[in-house]
């Protein structure tokens, strides 16, 4: 059965200055509801060819294995680790001026640039 996905494309924090010209985006989100006992979800992304270094990811303060440097997608298995709200802390070498308009929420979307974030569901 294929995975139900959910994209994190829209709704991140506009971009804080990391290390170097590195910057950190934080999506915050919920709990899927609906989880069933033997359900997984992962947390995957898929990088385009502009992302030339290897984002550094935290969820909930927990730092998530790296992508190889080859590599144009990962994906890890984070259902242990989510809580009913959620901090997905994603550090990039993408320049803050990427960021595009922010809403009245103070939320931006993720440039395209950086790929695509998304939770897939996987059903046990």
């Amino acid at each position: 059965m294929k995975p139900y996905v959910i994209r994190l494309g829209t709704a991140w924090e506009p971009p804080t200055a990391g290390g170097g010209s590195r910057w950190t985006w934080i999506r915050r989100f919920g709990r899927p509801s609906g989880l069933q006992q033997g359900d997984r979800v992962l947390l995957v992304w898929e990088r385009t060819a502009a992302v030339h270094d290897v984002p550094a990811c935290t969820l909930n303060g927990v730092a998530l294995p790296g992508i190889a440097a080859d590599a144009s997608r990962w994906e890890h298995d984070v259902t242990s680790l989510l809580c009913d709200r959620n901090d997905l802390l994603f550090d990039v070498p993408q320049p803050a001026s990427a960021c595009g308009a922010v809403d009245a929420h103070g939320r931006a979307d993720l440039p395209a640039t950086c790929g695509w974030v998304a939770l897939a569901i996987v059903t046990g």
